[in-house]
């Protein structure tokens, strides 16, 4: 009889190696967190700063849009309008202001017929009356 075997390969002492090495860095993750810390740290500075826009302020805001409709007032176009207002930066407590303004304009620019403006016009009137300063 032919007493030779194949050789059969044993993954334990590797995967035991493998687990030792997890178990020691959980290890000193936890009982030298600064370490870690500082080492992230490191890392994350390495990689490119995130750019954020400028903080508008209610002032500038309220002259861009009275810029914004003192130019639709002259050419009379309100897709022109439309696409000023949807590129500015909008302050927190504007934002309800700002999407009725935008929603007025695309009624308007949208509008097929005369029931359609005096829905817009009607918006932009409610508009004037919650905020004394927008004038159209």
């Amino acid at each position: 009889m032919n007493d030779i075997m194949p050789s059969q390969r044993n993954w334990f002492p590797v995967i035991l190696a493998g687990l030792t090495i997890v178990l020691a860095l959980g290890f000193y993750a936890k009982f030298h967190p600064d370490e870690i810390a500082t080492w992230t740290a490191e890392r994350a500075n390495d990689s490119t700063p995130i750019v954020t826009a400028p903080a508008v302020t209610e002032d500038q805001y309220r002259a861009a849009v009275t810029s914004i409709f003192a130019t639709y007032d002259i050419n009379g176009s309100p897709r022109e309008a439309y696409n000023a207002l949807i590129a500015l930066h909008v302050p927190a407590s504007m934002q309800q202001f700002h999407i009725d303004c935008i929603i007025a304009l695309g009624k308007l620019d949208h509008a097929d017929s005369d029931a359609a403006v005096e829905e817009a016009m009607a918006r932009f009137a409610a508009l004037h009356a919650q905020y004394s300063w927008f004038t159209l």
